[in-house]
């Protein structure tokens, strides 16, 4: 069952397949849609780990840890070819002193603990529900927040959106066109200064498409 013999202590027996674990800042939206990915005939075992139901920690660091804490339980390791990816939001309360800046300061310091991990932290700014959109139309429109993303998703066509709906079988068709709206998005704002890995104050943005092109290249 295991990849050889030699396992931790205490640990099971590890899986054949390599693992793709995602690690979602949300309870609803992102679960939903990836768990799309695990049913498929592929040369990976995707699980996704969504948020606790009972409001658990959603900042990047405490995301990072329960990353740790999940690889260290079930013995994963990038170094034996597992994907560890973190999906978080760069929402921000614009009402708060410097708001941006410290976003943008505990992000930076977050990419560096996932970077020290092997982890990859993709960030949607302001919200996961971008990527939704990118499939129906390409925008460099601000969005301060979740609602004014989920407006303009009824305006291209989704009528009446909520978290726990599940778009994944509506929007399916044009993956590759949200694929290539991220990018364009993410070249637009390098051309407008800001450099990569984009900070909170590009805004929007969507790095959900690494992940995705992840997930349909293990097929």
């Amino acid at each position: 069952m295991g990849r050889g013999k030699i396992e931790r202590r205490g640990s099971k027996p590890r899986q054949t397949k390599p693992v793709i674990l995602i690690v979602t800042e949300g309870e609803k939206s992102e679960p939903k849609y990836f768990e799309h990915f695990r049913t498929r005939q592929n040369n990976v075992d995707v699980r996704v780990v969504p948020n606790s139901k009972n409001g658990g920690k959603t900042d990047y660091g405490s995301l990072i840890r329960k990353a740790v804490k999940i690889c260290n339980d079930d013995d994963l390791s990038p170094r034996r070819g597992d994907s560890i990816w973190i999906v978080a939001d760069g929402d921000v309360n614009y009402q708060a002193a410097d708001a941006i800046g410290k976003k943008n300061a505990a992000l930076s310091e977050a990419r560096k603990k996932a970077e020290k991990e092997s982890f990859a932290l993709i960030i949607s700014n302001p919200c996961f529900e971008l990527w939704y959109l990118l499939h129906l139309r390409y925008t460099t429109a601000h969005f301060p927040d979740y609602d004014a993303v989920k407006k303009a998703l009824e305006q291209a066509g989704i009528a009446d959106y909520e978290k726990h709906n599940d778009l994944y079988d509506q929007l399916a068709s044009k993956t590759l066109d949200a694929i290539r709206n991220a990018k364009r998005l993410e070249a637009h704002q390098v051309e407008n200064g800001f450099v990569l890995p984009l900070g909170i104050d590009a805004n929007p943005f969507t790095e959900v498409y690494k992940l995705v092109e992840k997930l349909e290249n293990a097929e």
